[in-house]
């Protein structure tokens, strides 16, 4: 009995000390949880998912709008030619019209010949003037008869090739114009798909905290008023510099330590263009839209020059091929800066390091730093 109760008490203390074991082993595991929360490098941790979320997501929405823009200003071009294709092939249709008229009246001369010739066919020309009491005019009809009997047949054949060739361009422009309204219908895919992605984008955003959100938009809304000020400064530097030259007789460049390019007063259209620019900060982006009361950036830049008195091409990819060129440290206000490796985006040169541009459908006309996007280069108009 003694055996058995030493055996059972040994059992007992062995439970006991497991549990211990345990006990201590889970103290020390929360410890060490506890600790591992508390740690700088743990708190850093924790936050890093959601900091590649945002970072990514943003990321995404800018590629996103890239992406967009770029088809705005393809799907532009691609509406100037089918604009000007309808044109063309307009006249075309006119000029078939008008050449019809015209070999239809011809072709009664050519009748009323053919049936003078017959009534008259047993009688000579000398008995015909004899009996003509009116031998003026009738020698204006004959004269009028042997021109039309020798230009008939040249006249007939020449319209029939004139007939052939415009109905050959007329064919041709209504494959060129169904082909463009294929490429249309294309890009209005590829936006809608590109839509599609930036909302799904906004939806990854709209996933984070109000907290995250709102740290982002007043990071966005800091730089905005922070390009603001440059501007603003740019033009007070622009203002001194003109009245300094107006007075002295030359013109002073003052260097522009904020971006590396001299804030100068720039030429007179320039000045121009930049101030109808300013006149339309705040108005919306939008697609396709060339003002007032909307724009995308090439259509802003445009009605901006426009104004200054000069005509630029409609697209990004065109208005790179107008004025001349002009490097990063020569930058003067009013200066055309182009973004991205596809010339998608185009946008204009202000002063101080600034630009005015009409950016994406989420934004409005606005100040932004000119190295904000990837550069491709700058014209300068006029």
């Amino acid at each position: 009995m003694t055996s058995h109760r030493r055996e059972a008490d040994h059992d007992l203390r062995a439970v006991r000390a497991t549990r211990t074991v345990r006990k201590s082993v889970i103290g020390l595991s929360t410890l060490a949880l506890t600790v591992a929360t508390f740690l700088p490098g743990a708190s850093t941790a924790s936050a890093a998912p959601t900091a590649v979320t945002i970072a990514e997501a943003k990321a995404q929405i800018e590629q996103l709008e890239v992406e967009s823009a770029a088809i705005d200003q393809e799907w532009v071009g691609v509406k100037e030619q089918l604009d000007a294709g309808r044109a063309k092939l307009a006249r075309k249709q006119a000029d078939v019209r008008t050449q019809t008229a015209k070999v239809a009246r011809v072709k009664r001369q050519v009748g009323q010949v053919a049936l003078a010739q017959f009534q008259n066919r047993n009688v000579d020309t000398a008995a015909q003037i004899f009996f003509n009491s009116d031998s003026d005019n009738f020698m204006s009809q004959i004269s009028t008869v042997e021109k039309v009997s020798e230009n008939q047949n040249t006249v007939l054949q020449d319209f029939q090739e004139q007939q052939a060739a415009l109905a050959e361009l007329q064919h041709s422009s209504e494959t060129d114009l169904a082909t463009l309204t294929e490429q249309e219908k294309k890009l209005a895919e590829l936006r809608a798909d590109s839509d599609a992605k930036v909302a799904e984008s906004k939806k990854v955003l709209a996933r984070l905290t109000a907290a995250e959100r709102a740290a982002i938009a007043a990071a966005e809304k800091k730089a905005a008023e922070e390009a603001k000020k440059k501007a603003e400064a740019a033009a007070a530097s622009s203002s001194s510099t003109t009245t300094t030259g107006s007075t002295s007789g030359s013109t002073t460049t003052t260097p522009d330590t904020t971006s590396g390019t001299s804030a100068v007063s720039g030429s007179s259209r320039g000045a121009k263009a930049v101030s109808f620019a300013k006149a339309q900060l705040g108005k919306p982006y939008r697609f396709g839209a060339t003002g007032p009361a909307a724009y995308d950036c090439s259509g802003l830049t445009g009605a901006a020059w426009k104004a200054a008195g000069v005509t630029l091409p409609r697209t990004s990819q065109s208005q790179i091929g107008a004025g001349r060129s002009v490097s990063r440290s020569e930058l003067q206000p009013g200066d055309l800066v182009f973004y991205y490796s596809g010339i998608s985006h185009v946008a204009l040169y202000v002063g101080n390091g600034q630009i005015i541009h009409a950016p994406n459908s989420r934004s409005s006309v606005k100040y932004a730093d000119v190295d904000s996007m990837p550069w491709a280069g700058a014209r300068r108009p006029g």
